[in-house]
C-alpha cells in the first residue's frame, strides 16, 4: 500500500493507535479526522504527503515526530488537536498548509526548518506559541502565527517583501491581544504602524503605510 484513502478511519472514536506500512507514501483527506481516542501514530519512513483533515480533531493525540522525508503537511491536516504539545519537522519539510496546526492550545514552541518555503494561512493560529524561528525562504500566509507570541525572529532579506510580511505581521497586529513587545519593536525599527487599537494592539493599515526600516527580532 502507497496511499492511505480519504477518511478510512474517520470518526472511529475508539481507535487508539496505529502503525502503518512502511510502503506507505501519502495519508488521505480525512483519514483520521476526529478519531478522538487516538494517542499514538508510528509514521512510517517512506511518507511523504499528509494530506488535508489527516488527523483533524484528534484531540487526545499529543506528540507527532515526522519522518524525514515528508515534504507537504495539507490544509487542517492537524486542526483542532487540542493535546498536541509537541512536533519535530524534518528538514526537508517545504510546505505547511493554511490551518494546518490551528486550534492546537498544548503546542507552545514550534521551530521549522530551513528548507520550508510556505506557511499557509492562519497555520498555527489560536496555538500559545512562545517562539518561533521562520527561515528566509519561507513566505507567510496572512495571521499564521497567533498574536500572542512572545519571540517572534524575522530574517531582514525576507522583510523586503512587504506584501508577504504584511499579511503575517501587520495581519496578527490587527487582533486585540497583540504582544506589546512587538509594537515596540517594530516602532523601534522604525516601522510605521498607524494608530492604535483596542488592548493596545495597532490597527491594519494599508500596504503603502507599512513601512520603514527591517531588522531581525531578538528576546
Amino acid at each position: 500500500m502507497t496511499h492511505l484513502p480519504d477518511g478510512t478511519f474517520q470518526l472511529r472514536t475508539s481507535l487508539v493507535s496505529v502503525a502503518f506500512p512502511r510502503s506507505l507514501a501519502s495519508i488521505g483527506d480525512g483519514a483520521f479526522y476526529r478519531c478522538t481516542s487516538l494517542v499514538s501514530v508510528d509514521l512510517p519512513a517512506s511518507l511523504t504527503s499528509i494530506r488535508p483533515h489527516a488527523f483533524r480533531g484528534c484531540s487526545s493525540l499529543a506528540h507527532v515526530a515526522f519522518p524525514a522525508g515528508l515534504t507537504s503537511i495539507g490544509d487542517n491536516a492537524y486542526n483542532g488537536c487540542t493535546s498536541l504539545a509537541s512536533v519535530t519537522f524534518p528538514a526537508g519539510l517545504t510546505s505547511i498548509g493554511v490551518y494546518a496546526f490551528c486550534a492546537c492550545p498544548s503546542m507552545t514552541r514550534v521551530t521549522v526548518p530551513t528548507t520550508l518555503t510556505s506557511i499557509g494561512h492562519g497555520a498555527f493560529r489560536d496555538c500559545p506559541l512562545t517562539r518561533v524561528t521562520v527561515p528566509d525562504t519561507a513566505t507567510v500566509g496572512y495571521a499564521a502565527f497567533p498574536p500572542a507570541t512572545t519571540v517572534l525572529r524575522l530574517p531582514p532579506k525576507r522583510m523586503r517583501d512587504l506584501q508577504r510580511w504584511y499579511e503575517a505581521v501587520a495581519g496578527a497586529l490587527a487582533y486585540k491581544r497583540c504582544r506589546p513587545g512587538l509594537v515596540l519593536w517594530l516602532e523601534r525599527a522604525n516601522i510605521r504602524l498607524g494608530s492604535y487599537g483596542p488592548g493596545g494592539a495597532a490597527r491594519q493599515r494599508d500596504l503603502e503605510e507599512f513601512e520603514g526600516d527591517f531588522a531581525p527580532l531578538v528576546e
